[in-house]
């Protein structure tokens, strides 16, 4: 974003080619209408008769120009990003104060571990040389895919902290460490993470499923989404 500049990527799927155009665009007011003059002009340039789909995220305005869009181009069909939706999910989801202790909690772990190479060559000496952070899909969901590894690693953590080579290293001394430690002794803590899981989990599965390149997904996803809906129903004290 530079002031008034807004840059647009334009992906057009067809069979297995890839074509991208970026815009770089004024932008007056990022209104409905003026995303729906975009997208118009896009499939004006394609050819409406070629294009059967829109994909956006799930921006208020956005989703405004779509629905608009449908009505002027009556052959094509305007869709949100599923993975976007269960990401947004997540983040209303991490908002609630109880989730959101968990999460920080989790982030004061990982947070002393990676600030320092010695830590996190130590820890995988505990989980077989796996990492507590991976890539993620999505924005919101980093976090707790971070609050599922460490739940994965629990007594790895635990036998880590309690180690003898640890309580004479000069990293325990320190005041992170302390902290750290504390939560991972903390019944509490992992009581809460697991039930934190349990929303998260069923959501997550649905987003990896949305997200991957194997098949088409749109056939699985109204069944994906009702299955993990059920699994939290069930299984979340919280629900």
């Amino acid at each position: 974003m530079f002031k008034n500049k807004l840059i647009i990527k334009m992906l057009v799927y067809s069979f297995c080619l890839l074509f991208i155009t970026k815009l770089v665009t004024d932008v007056p007011s990022r209104t409905a209408d003026y995303y729906l003059g975009l997208m118009d002009k896009v499939v004006d340039e394609i050819g409406e008769e070629y294009v059967v789909q829109i994909v956006t995220d799930n921006v208020a305005a956005i989703k405004a120009a779509g629905y608009k869009l449908m009505q002027i181009r009556e052959n094509l069909y305007w869709t949100g990003c599923a993975a976007h939706c269960i990401d947004l999910m997540l983040e209303d989801i991490g908002k609630k104060k109880s989730v959101a202790k968990v999460l920080d909690c989790a982030k004061i772990i990982t947070r002393f571990i990676y600030n320092s190479n010695w830590v996190v060559d130590f820890m995988k000496r505990f989980t077989g040389d796996m990492e507590l952070l991976r890539p993620v899909i999505t924005r919101f969901a980093t976090n707790f895919i971070t609050l599922e590894s460490i739940v994965k690693h629990k007594t790895a953590l635990q036998d880590m902290f309690h180690s003898q080579e640890w309580k004479h290293s000069k990293w325990s001394k320190k005041d992170d460490a302390k902290e750290a430690k504390k939560i991972i002794q903390s019944k509490d803590f992992w009581t809460k993470a697991a039930d934190v899981l349990k929303v998260q989990e069923p959501l997550l599965k649905v987003l990896r499923l949305v997200d991957g390149d194997e098949k088409p997904t749109m056939g699985f996803i109204y069944e994906a989404m009702d299955r993990a809906k059920l699994a939290i129903k069930q299984n979340c004290r919280y629900y």
